[in-house]
């Protein structure tokens, strides 16, 4: 079963806020931690948002909200640290792609379940993938406690994530478009499924304010991502078209395993002076945004992207990759474009700098608004709950 839930077929909520009846447990270990990822962000919003309906308790790394309790093991930015170890690295390595990732969900297993079941919840709402499902699984067979589950590694590697995902039995599972919808249906027609776009705080993420001093020379395109050569940003790919507009800046605000890789090409292509990595709390992303004149993440098969709706609030175009995803949450607020032929891409670049784009991109981002995203939440967790009691 599907639903889809926008904005315009919403029921008004009537005094939820003055009665809390149920506890949602939301998983992250990460979050608090890791301040460029788009899973950990969203655990901290969603937990902020739900918090007017529901009792939260958002399960995370460090302190990030006032819902927060620890989740007890070793989050996958400081399992790097131990996986930078050549003997434990060649260990972990025989048994994954990913032993930063798999470190944070086996330590992580233990603390999350015994604060579960100490401190039972009405709904689990486990957000770092297999090792939150593993953990949820667990809770439920003991206590009974429904999952809700956010497909937020989309249909990258051709769905392989989500179908490993769905062997878990999630009570539900919110997806980001039809087409995901449709490749549920199609591995198990009996999932319950929900349709919602991620949100953006309109109200903070806005074209007016306080901007960052970056250094660098105008006009500045801004990305926003994880360094990490393995994974499905692509960033280099945006360094080395940005490197043949020779006018033209380029910044990158995150963090990773490649920092330092990606510092040394920047650096080589366009020079110190129309380069730069920042690293940057949440708190000041919308002055991040600001200082830039336009975005671009040419991601392959990004599962949905927050930085691009946070870009567009700030009023910033976007400069992406071409597919389905894209053309959803971009609309005409910028240009797609086949992003692996990199003159294409740098003429998409130089082409968007030549307009102002500021009230098309606003104007796109309203259509995310968390108080529509955060209702439809509220609407897919109270029915959840009242299913796994009948």
């Amino acid at each position: 079963m599907t639903q889809e839930l926008t904005e315009s077929n919403h029921h008004n909520l009537v005094n939820v806020q003055t009665k809390k009846t149920y506890r949602i447990a939301i998983v992250h270990p990460s979050a608090g931690v890791n301040w460029s990822g788009g899973t950990e962000i969203f655990a901290i919003e969603i937990a902020n948002r739900l918090s007017p309906y529901f009792e939260i308790e958002l399960l995370a790394g460090a302190s990030c909200s006032p819902y927060f309790y620890p989740a007890g093991g070793i989050p996958r930015t400081k399992a790097r640290n131990l996986v930078s170890n050549p003997v434990v690295n060649r260990l972990l390595k025989s048994f994954s792609t990913h032993p930063d990732i798999v470190i944070e969900h086996l330590t992580n297993f233990i603390p999350c379940a015994t604060r579960l079941l100490r401190e039972p919840a009405d709904l689990i709402f486990p957000l770092n993938d297999y090792g939150g499902l593993a953990m949820a699984s667990v809770v439920r067979k003991i206590l009974g406690t429904p999952i809700l589950f956010k497909a937020h590694t989309g249909l990258t590697g051709g769905g392989k994530s989500l179908v490993r995902s769905m062997r878990f039995n999630p009570d539900h599972l919110v997806v980001f478009s039809n087409t995901m919808a449709e490749f549920v249906r199609g591995v198990n027609p009996h999932q319950s499924t929900t349709v919602i776009a991620n949100g953006v705080d309109i109200d903070w993420f806005k074209p007016s304010g306080d901007r960052i001093e970056h250094g660098l020379g105008k006009p500045l395109v801004l990305c926003v991502a994880s360094l990490n050569r393995r994974d499905h940003k692509r960033v280099e790919l945006a360094i080395r078209a940005v490197a043949r507009l020779p006018q033209v800046s380029l910044m990158i605000a995150g963090d990773g395993p490649d920092r330092e890789y990606f510092q040394t090409l920047g650096e080589e292509l366009l020079g110190s002076d129309r380069f730069a990595i920042k690293t940057f709390p949440f708190n000041q992303m919308p002055e991040v945004y600001r200082c830039a004149d336009i975005f671009t993440l040419p991601s392959l098969d990004e599962p949905f992207g927050q930085a691009y709706i946070q870009a567009m609030a700030c009023g910033l175009p976007v400069v992406a990759t071409d597919d389905e995803i894209r053309s959803d949450i971009v609309g005409d607020a910028g240009i797609l474009c086949d992003v692996t032929q990199l003159d294409i891409y740098a003429d998409a670049i130089a082409k968007v700098l030549k307009s102002n784009w500021q009230e098309k991109a606003r104007e796109n981002a309203l259509r995310f608004s968390w108080d529509a995203i955060a209702k439809s939440y509220y609407d897919v967790i109270v029915k959840t709950i009242n299913q796994s009691k009948k």
